[in-house]
C-alpha cells in the first residue's frame, strides 16, 4: 500500500471514531431534510418554483459546511496543537498529503449526507428536479470545492486549536444561519437578502437553486465567479501560509 493509502486508512479510523462527523455531517442534514420536506412539500407549486423545490439545494449544503468548514480545519489544527504536524515535517509526508487525506475522509461524509438528503426528498416527498441533474451535480461540486477551500485555508493558517475553533465557528454558523442553508433566503426582507449575498455560501446556494429549476446561466455568473475566487484564494493561501507548528 502507498504511503498516502496508509495515511488515509489510519486517518479514516481516527476521524470516524468520533461522533461529530456522523451527527453534524450526516444525521443533521437528513433530519432537516425530513422536517423541511414535511412542512414545505404541502405547498409545492406546479407553476413557479416552490419553497419546497428551493429548499432541496440549500439543505444539501449543510453537510458540506459541517465537514468542510468545521471538520477539516479543526482536525488539522488539533494535529498542529498536539505536535503531530511537527513530527510529519521530518517524514516523506507532505502538507498536501495530510490535507488531502482529511479532505477525502470528510468528503465521504458529505457525499453520504447528499445521498441521504436526496433520497428523503425524492422518495418520501416526491421531489423532481426541473433542471438537469448533471448540471446540478457540477454546481454542487463547485460549491463543495469552494467551502472546502475555505476550510483548508483556516486549518492551514490558524496558530492553535483555540483560534481554529473560533474562526471555524464564526464561518460555520454565519453561513449556516444567514446563507439560506437553514433559514430560507426567500422569506427574508430585501435588505437582509443584500447582506446575505455577501456570504460565499449564499452565492453557492443561489447557483444550485437556479440550476435545479433550469434558469438561464446568465443569472448565475456572479455566483460562479465567487466560487472560483474562494477556491483559488483558499488553496493558494493554504499552500503559501501553511504552518507546521
Amino acid at each position: 500500500m502507498s504511503k498516502f493509502g496508509t495515511l488515509l486508512k489510519i486517518e479514516g479510523k481516527l476521524v470516524w471514531k468520533g461522533l461529530d462527523i456522523l451527527i453534524f455531517g450526516i444525521l443533521m442534514p437528513i433530519i432537516l431534510a425530513a422536517l423541511f420536506g414535511y412542512v414545505m412539500s404541502k405547498d409545492a407549486s406546479s407553476n413557479g418554483a416552490s419553497m419546497f423545490e428551493y429548499s432541496f439545494p440549500a439543505v444539501t449544503t449543510i453537510g458540506i459546511l459541517a465537514t468542510g468548514v468545521m471538520g477539516v480545519p479543526l482536525t488539522i489544527a488539533d494535529y498542529r496543537h498536539r505536535g503531530i504536524l511537527k513530527r510529519f515535517q521530518v517524514t516523506p509526508i507532505s502538507p498536501l498529503q495530510i490535507i488531502l487525506a482529511q479532505v477525502v475522509i470528510q468528503l465521504s461524509s458529505a457525499l453520504v449526507s447528499f445521498i441521504g438528503v436526496t433520497l428523503v426528498y425524492t422518495i418520501l416527498f416526491g421531489y423532481e428536479m426541473r433542471g438537469s441533474w448533471g448540471l446540478f451535480l457540477l454546481a454542487y461540486s463547485l460549491v463543495l470545492a469552494a467551502m472546502y477551500s475555505i476550510g483548508i485555508f483556516i486549518g492551514s493558517v490558524v496558530p492553535d486549536q483555540k483560534s481554529a475553533n473560533l474562526w471555524s465557528s464564526i464561518v460555520y454558523f454565519s453561513m449556516l444561519l444567514f446563507s439560506g442553508a437553514t433559514i430560507p433566503y426567500e422569506i427574508m426582507p430585501i435588505f437582509i437578502q443584500k447582506i446575505m449575498n455577501l456570504l460565499p455560501l449564499a452565492q453557492g446556494i443561489h447557483l444550485m437553486k437556479q440550476v435545479s429549476i433550469g434558469e438561464p446561466f446568465q443569472d448565475v455568473v456572479l455566483a460562479i465567479i465567487v466560487m472560483v475566487v474562494c477556491i483559488v484564494v483558499g488553496l493558494f493561501g493554504a499552500k503559501k501560509y501553511f504552518k507546521w507548528k
